[in-house]
C-alpha cells in the first residue's frame, strides 16, 4: 500500500478528499461558522462583502449554480482547493527533485501540520483558498526559473495565479514580495523574471484584481475594521511589550503549533541521511520563507499585534517539508514506509473523531456545530409559520442565518454582521435568534404596520436526550 501511495500520489490524493466528501456527507448537514458565512454571501453578487476578498464566494457561488445552496457545494469546493494544494505540493517536489518517492513524502508531511489536517477540513475558508493560491504561484514561478523553454504563457499563467492568490486573501501579498525578491537576488532568476514578459504577468493580474480594489478603497471600514479589531486585540500599553508577545507568538505558532510533528518524525526517520546542499533552489526556499517572517515580525511591530493564530502562518509553511526532504540523500524503505503510516495516522484519527463526535454529546455535556437540530427545526417552522419560505429572515448571527438559508433556500437571510446585504421588506418578517434579538438591526426599516408576535421553539440537539435548543422567533405580519 505505501509503495502505491508513493509511485501514484495524485491517485492517492484525490481519492482521499473524496473520501472526505463523503464522510462530510455522512455525518452532518449543518453548516459551520465559515461556511454559513459563505451561504449567506452568496445570496447576491458584489465586487466585496467585508473583510475579505470575494473570490472565494464568487466561486462557491459558481458551485451552487450546479449543485444547490448544499453541504454537497460546501465540501466540494473546499476540498478541491484542499486538494490542489497537495497535488501542487507534490508537483514542486517533482519539479524540484524528479523523485516520486521524494515528492509524495514532502507532500504527505502536510497531514502532520494540525491546521492543515483538522483546522482547514473542519471549519476554513479563505484560508484554505490562500494555501492552495500559495502552492499554484510558487510552483509557477519555480518552473519559470528553472525549466529551459519558457513562453509568453508561462507568464501569462503565472499573472492568473497571482491575481486569483490577491482575490483570496489580502495577505498573499507577501508571497509576491518574497517571490519578487528572491528573483531579484539570484541572479539566475533575475535574468529569466526581470524580462518584458513580467509585465504581462504583471497586466493580468492588475485587471483581474482592480474592479475589487476599487470597491474596497470606497469601503475602506468594511473591508479593514474587523482585521483592525484583530490585530489590537490584547494590547498592552507599552509598544515593546505588545512587539515581544507578538514576536513570541508568531515563533510558538511557527515552530511548536505547526511544524513540531513534522520536524520529530523527519528527524527520527531520516536524520541519519540528511546532507546540507546549498543548491539554487534551497537558497530560493530559504529567502522565501525569510523574506516573508521578516516582513511578518516588522507588521508585529508596527500593528501591535500580540496574538497570532497558527491558521494565519499556514499558507507560509508548506514549503517547508520539501525544503528538508531536498536535502535527503538514498532514503531506505524501511523509513519511508514509516513516515508514510505516522503520515496516516493524523487523518485516520481526524476522520474517526469527526465521524464519532456528535454521538458523544451527552457525554460531554455540551453540542458541537453538527448537533444543532436545524433539520427539525425546519420541519416545526414550516408547521407553524406555511409561509416562512419565501420571505425576509433576520438571523442573530451569520452561523444561525447561514443554516436558515440552508434549509430555506427560497427565503432571503441578513444578519447583523453582515454589512450591506440587499434585502426587501414583504407581507412578513421572521427574526431568529438565541440570546440576543436582532431586532435592534431593523432600526433603520419601517416597521410601523407590522403586527408582530414572539414565539419560541424547543427542540433536542441531534444525538441527544437530554439536551434542548431555544430558538426564539418574531413573526411580524403586515397589517391589511
Amino acid at each position: 500500500m505505501v509503495g502505491l501511495i508513493t509511485q501514484r500520489f495524485p491517485l492517492f490524493i484525490v481519492s482521499y478528499f473524496i473520501l472526505q466528501i463523503l464522510i462530510r456527507l455522512a455525518t452532518t448537514n449543518i453548516a459551520v461558522l465559515d461556511e454559513s458565512e459563505q451561504i449567506m454571501l452568496t445570496q447576491y453578487f458584489s465586487l466585496g462583502y467585508n473583510e475579505q476578498p470575494p473570490l472565494y464566494t464568487w466561486l462557491q457561488m459558481g458551485v451552487f449554480k450546479l449543485t444547490g445552496t448544499s453541504i454537497f457545494g460546501l465540501s466540494l469546493l473546499k476540498n478541491a482547493l484542499l486538494c490542489l494544494t497537495y497535488l501542487m505540493t507534490y508537483q514542486l517536489g517533482m519539479l524540484f527533485m524528479n523523485d516520486k518517492l521524494k515528492a509524495s513524502l514532502g507532500a504527505l508531511s502536510l497531514f502532520l501540520f494540525p491546521q492543515m489536517v483538522w483546522d482547514a477540513q473542519i471549519d476554513q475558508t479563505h484560508t484554505v483558498f490562500l494555501t492552495a493560491a500559495t502552492s499554484m504561484t510558487v510552483y509557477l514561478f519555480f518552473y519559470i526559473a528553472k525549466k529551459e523553454k519558457i513562453t509568453v504563457w508561462n507568464f501569462a499563467l503565472f499573472g492568473i495565479s497571482a491575481g486569483i492568490g490577491l482575490l483570496a486573501k489580502y495577505n498573499f501579498i507577501l508571497v509576491l514580495v518574497a517571490l519578487g525578491s528572491v528573483a531579484l537576488l539570484i541572479p539566475e532568476y533575475r535574468k529569466r523574471f526581470y524580462t518584458k514578459p513580467l509585465f504581462l504577468s504583471i497586466i493580468i493580474a492588475f485587471c483581474m484584481v482592480l474592479p475589487h480594489f476599487l470597491w474596497f478603497i470606497s469601503h475602506l471600514d468594511v473591508a479593514t475594521n474587523r482585521t483592525v479589531e484583530r490585530m489590537n486585540a490584547g494590547h498592552t500599553g507599552s509598544h515593546l511589550i505588545n512587539f515581544l508577545k507578538g514576536s513570541s507568538d508568531l515563533i510558538i505558532s511557527t515552530l511548536i503549533a505547526s511544524l513540531a510533528p513534522f520536524f520529530l518524525f523527519f528527524y527520527l526517520f531520516f536524520k541519519k541521511n540528511f546532507i546540507w546542499s546549498p543548491s539554487r533552489e534551497n537558497r530560493a526556499l530559504i529567502g522565501y520563507v525569510a523574506i516573508i517572517f521578516a516582513f511578518l515580525f516588522i507588521m508585529v511591530a508596527i500593528s501591535g499585534t500580540t496574538h497570532i493564530k497558527e491558521r494565519w502562518l499556514q499558507p507560509y509553511v508548506v514549503l517547508v517539508p520539501l525544503f528538508f526532504f531536498l536535502h535527503v540523500k538514498d532514503i531506505d524503505v524501511k523509513s519511508a514506509r514509516l513516515f508514510v503510516l505516522i503520515s496516516l495516522v493524523a487523518p485516520l484519527i481526524v476522520a474517526l473523531v469527526v465521524l464519532v463526535r456528535p454521538w458523544l454529546i451527552d457525554m460531554r455535556g455540551k453540542p458541537s456545530r453538527t448537533n444543532y437540530p436545524f433539520d427539525q427545526l425546519r420541519v416545526l417552522l414550516k408547521e407553524q409559520f406555511p409561509t416562512i419560505k419565501h420571505n425576509l429572515m433576520v438571523a442573530e448571527d451569520k452561523y444561525l442565518g447561514g443554516n436558515l438559508k440552508l434549509f430555506f433556500p427560497h427565503a432571503t437571510v441578513i444578519t447583523p454582521s453582515l454589512p450591506n446585504q440587499p434585502y426587501t421588506l414583504g407581507n412578513e418578517i421572521f427574526l431568529f435568534w438565541e440570546s440576543e434579538k436582532p431586532i435592534t438591526f431593523l432600526e433603520n426599516l419601517t416597521l410601523q404596520g407590522y403586527a408582530c408576535t414572539e414565539y419560541r421553539q424547543e427542540v433536542t440537539f441531534q444525538k441527544s436526550k437530554k439536551l434542548f435548543y431555544d430558538l426564539n422567533t418574531i413573526q411580524c405580519v403586515l397589517n391589511p
